[in-house]
């Protein structure tokens, strides 16, 4: 865990927007001080910041400015251009739908201590954000800043305003959220899971910034920074984060395919590192599933089709081997108020 804290993979481009921010708030110099880092730590624009550095930043960022929505304020000023050769590959994306796929993809290669994945809900798609890593006290500021940014990006790639997107945040809303109500999306708190919801439609439109031979650059220049920082070599990691998008589901042809690997190779790495694509798979449907009881109202059957299972049947079965209990027991027992005080 340490170890990989400790290895430079967060683009500096981030702590400038972190220290920007602080800036307007009257914070200066001594952000960086209070960080452990040095006056030219964001001189090299190709240079990366550790985990470790980046949290600390953003830690003291928080105590030093006073703004518990701090977090608001860094997603409010993002933009596509603030995530460099990643926002050119979205922009440049044939569709919404690609444009998350390749976020799905490469996220490692920009904050690899959050995953992303696609989740389709009845008429509605959501682009689900969980951590990788424990994120300690900086955790709420960096859910608030990425789902923030996130739905800034969404009128620059598709031409359309904000108003059919929506924020959904794991926990309960907190009394800051009322100041910044009227600059940010229509939000939901409370629900169990990080997301960016908007209508499943927007999915396939064709994306007016699309060109086919810049996103290929753009991917081509992606693959080569993971190799350069050292992520790809993190078999599982990949496997996870294809897992959680909807479009490559659960199968180990998709998920081989999307990694430029065949069946065999994928299987072998993963059989290196002592698990297998079986245990990976089943791990993920069984996260989804909870995650969909929690935090959707889709039926069991849709859960189920979802998931990958013809039968729904074979799903409440599974879910029983997982949990103990039935879908619908599940669901039923999470909805229920604690001992008096009610669920926020």
């Amino acid at each position: 865990m340490t170890e990989w804290f400790d290895q430079p993979v967060v683009p500096v481009g981030y702590g400038l927007l972190i220290e920007e921010v602080a800036a307007s708030f009257g914070v200066g110099a001594e952000l960086l001080t209070a960080a452990g880092l040095s006056s030219t730590a964001f001189a090299d624009p190709q240079g990366r910041l550790t985990p470790l550095q980046a949290g600390h930043l953003l830690l003291h960022g928080m105590h030093l400015t006073r703004e518990p929505g701090l977090g608001y304020e860094i997603g409010l000023r993002s933009s596509l251009t603030s995530h460099g050769i990643m926002g050119f590959g979205l922009l440049t994306s044939a569709t919404l739908r690609d444009a998350i796929e390749l976020g799905v993809e490469y996220s490692g290669v920009r904050l690899p201590m959050l995953t992303l994945g696609l989740v389709l809900d009845g008429d509605q798609a959501a682009v689900d954000v969980r951590e990788t890593r424990p994120l300690g006290e900086v955790r709420p500021c960096m859910f608030d800043l990425f789902l923030t940014g996130l739905a800034r990006m969404t009128p620059a790639l598709t031409g359309r305003p904000q108003g059919d997107v929506e924020l959904w945040f794991e926990d309960a809303e907190p009394d800051h959220f009322a100041r910044y109500r009227d600059r940010l999306p229509p939000a939901r708190f409370g629900t169990g899971v990080h997301q960016v919801r908007f209508p499943v439609e927007r999915l396939d439109e064709r994306l007016d910034t699309a060109n086919a031979v810049a996103a290929r650059l753009a991917q081509e220049e992606l693959s080569g920074e993971r190799d350069r920082i050292g992520l790809t070599d993190d078999v599982v990691a990949r496997v996870q984060a294809l897992l959680g998008t909807r479009g490559a589901g659960f199968g180990l042809e998709a998920v081989a395919a999307a990694m430029h690997v065949s069946t065999r190779t994928l299987k072998r790495r993963l059989h290196a590192t002592g698990t297998t694509f079986h245990d990976l798979s089943t791990e993920a449907r069984r996260a989804e599933a909870l995650r969909l009881l929690r935090g959707s109202t889709m039926g069991v059957e849709d859960i189920a089709r979802l998931l990958g299972y013809a039968d729904p049947s074979n799903f409440v079965r599974a879910f029983k081997r997982w949990t103990g209990l039935t879908p619908g027991v599940y669901r039923r027992s999470e909805q229920a108020p604690d001992e008096g005080t009610a669920r926020p």
